[in-house]
């Protein structure tokens, strides 16, 4: 079991794509296993950092959050990676700064669609939410992050253009791909950004546990029944535009942490 000496980040994405910069960027690398997953600790930007890959799916998600969590005892964690475009407005490579992110999943699928509900925790008498809002601190700090990043252009769909970052709302469950029923139910009663397959139950593990969290997504297909082709060719954009501003992100970080010691 890791005893880390000094508080971290914890740093999670689903495919190894989504974490590759931060790796390719880390100081003082140490690699290890926790219970089989593979992770890899060092500096990023002058913080101290765990990154390791969940896997697709909320169940993944969940189970390596909760691991992890447990193990190092992160200050925080950030999630950073890809999502497909529910937002028409929305290009690839843009981020979004989850204010809410949802369980669109969760509680009761009828002739009228999704109706949304609080289920039953592990704990006695505890009900748990189908959406989670980010921590406040870390939320003020990407607001105030986003004002000063300049994102690197990035050539998409035969255009190219610098994506923007800016506050959303991230949709997550098991579905990649999702039917014209479906997208019309989200939008009318949820009306998120993107959707995506983790970012809700890495969320939920990190309010249980009492674990400061924000979610970072940047679109990469849009959101559509059979969305392999279009991910294949769009995601590794997506990936890396959502790394470059987390990069920056955790500049700012370990800025504040330092001026605060």
């Amino acid at each position: 079991m890791p005893n880390p000496a000094r508080a971290s980040t914890l740093l999670l994405g689903a495919m190894p794509s989504e974490i590759r910069l931060f790796r390719a960027q880390l100081t003082r690398k140490k690699s290890g296993r926790l219970a089989g997953f593979p992770y890899i600790a060092g500096i990023l930007r002058g913080r101290r950092v765990v990154t390791a890959v969940t896997g697709v799916g909320v169940t993944n998600g969940a189970m390596v959050a909760a691991l992890f969590v447990h193990a190092f005892r992160p200050a925080e964690v950030v999630v950073s990676g890809t999502g497909s475009r529910l937002n028409p407005r929305l290009r690839t490579g843009d981020t979004i700064i989850s204010i809410k992110t949802i369980h669109h999943a969760a509680g009761n699928l009828t002739n009228q669609g999704m109706v949304y509900r609080a289920v039953r925790g592990p704990l006695p008498g505890q009900m748990t939410s189908w959406f989670y809002r980010p921590d406040p601190q870390l939320l003020r700090l990407a607001r105030g992050a986003a004002r000063t990043y300049l994102a690197e252009p990035v050539t998409a769909e035969g255009r190219t253009y610098r994506p923007m970052v800016r506050l959303g709302v991230v949709a997550a469950s098991d579905l990649f791909g999702v039917s014209a029923a479906k997208i019309r139910d989200l939008r009318r009663k949820l009306n998120p950004d993107l959707m995506e397959m983790e970012s809700a139950a890495i969320a939920q593990v990190c309010v249980q546990l009492g674990v400061p969290h924000i979610v970072f997504r940047a679109g990469s297909n849009r959101t559509q029944p059979d969305p392999g082709g279009d991910y294949r060719r769009l995601g590794q954009t997506a990936a890396a535009a959502a790394a470059r501003w987390t990069l920056h992100f955790i500049s700012c970080l370990a800025e504040r942490k330092e001026t605060r010691r």
